[in-house]
């Protein structure tokens, strides 16, 4: 097997099993790597937390992500789409140190570097972890692509804290971005930002770096699909390539009551799983991410069911542009 440095074995393994010989679930589809063989997305864990500003188990997230595999089918009933021929594959978990989170930084970078200069047609998914892990594997795409890169972030937050008040956190991932010259401001877009969780100080920042912005009540009131026409109209003609970023807690607490920074007046899941899958099928997008998803704060996986969820509307956009 072909070890990749930065990546090993999750703690948590699925037996794929079969009982019903018409149905596929996930655990029999999405395997681990076996060093050799070719695919199209990878899957990857980042359980990484304690970089979150408030408490966090988001370090659960990729565990409790893949307990679940044996929950739900390949099977997409709306687009009546079965995902089989879609080649996905578990690359495992990125190594994180246990006291010191820049080097579980450095590792994010490293592991995302390797991945693309290996598998430059790969899109990889990675499953956090808080939303620190955002800037680290987008530096790493960012030093193999050597190209203009677009953001688009679903958050409640904007996620542009000053880094002198903390360092580098779930609270600073864009700035990040933006400061190190990783992805240019005018190349963001937020979508789901919501009152009573944000400060006019860091808007007037986001505003002043060209970010655009979206609240949820927008979305509510214009449609997701003229938000999203709206964004991918503004990044197309400047950008080579997209990279998507999820913080779950952009949805409606009464949907994710297990994420860290729950709140009314969020998007629906129904807006987010149409998002994801027409980003997805975009020829732009290279890769993506699901974070701050707390499994210790959930009721019955409900959080959990949801990232997944997105994960597999996402992957129904690359079926659409891969096999269609």
């Amino acid at each position: 097997m072909q070890k990749l440095t930065h990546i090993q074995r999750p703690g948590v393994l699925y037996a794929p099993g079969k009982g019903d010989p018409y149905v596929t679930r996930l655990s029999e589809w999405i395997t681990e790597w076996d060093g050799q063989e070719a695919f199209e997305v990878a899957l990857i864990g980042a359980p990484l937390s304690k970089s979150s500003i408030s408490f966090s188990g988001a370090h659960l997230h990729p565990a409790a992500f893949r307990q679940l595999f044996s929950a739900f089918t390949t099977y997409d009933f709306e687009e009546d789409i079965d995902l089989q021929p879609l080649r996905v594959r578990d690359l495992g978990d990125i190594v994180m140190h246990i006291t010191d989170i820049a080097q579980c930084h450095r590792n994010i970078e490293q592991a995302y570097e390797e991945v693309f200069r290996r598998f430059p047609t790969v899109v990889p998914c990675l499953v956090g972890g808080d939303h620190s892990i955002t800037y680290p594997a987008l530096a790493g795409l960012n030093r193999v692509l050597g190209k203009r890169i677009g953001v688009i972030q679903f958050d409640a937050h904007l996620d542009v804290r000053d880094t002198r008040y903390g360092g580098r956190s779930n609270g600073t991932p864009i700035r990040s971005l933006v400061e190190e010259e990783v992805v240019r401001g005018e190349d963001i877009v937020t979508i789901g930002l919501r009152s009573f969780a944000n400060s006019r100080e860091y808007r007037q920042y986001a505003e002043h770096q060209g970010i655009s912005l979206y609240t949820a009540r927008q979305v509510h009131k214009e449609g997701i699909q003229e938000i999203l026409r709206q964004a991918i109209d503004r990044l197309s003609p400047k950008v080579d390539a997209v990279y998507v970023t999820v913080d779950i807690d952009v949805l409606d607490q009464s949907d994710v009551p297990g994420v860290p920074a729950i709140g009314p007046g969020g998007l629906s899941p129904y807006d987010l799983f149409e998002a994801v899958q027409k980003l997805g099928q975009w020829n732009k997008t290279v890769a993506m991410d699901m974070v701050c998803v707390d499994p210790s704060k959930d009721t019955r996986d409900r959080t959990s069911r949801v990232s997944l969820h997105v994960f597999l509307h996402f992957l129904v956009g690359l079926y659409k542009r891969m096999h269609s």
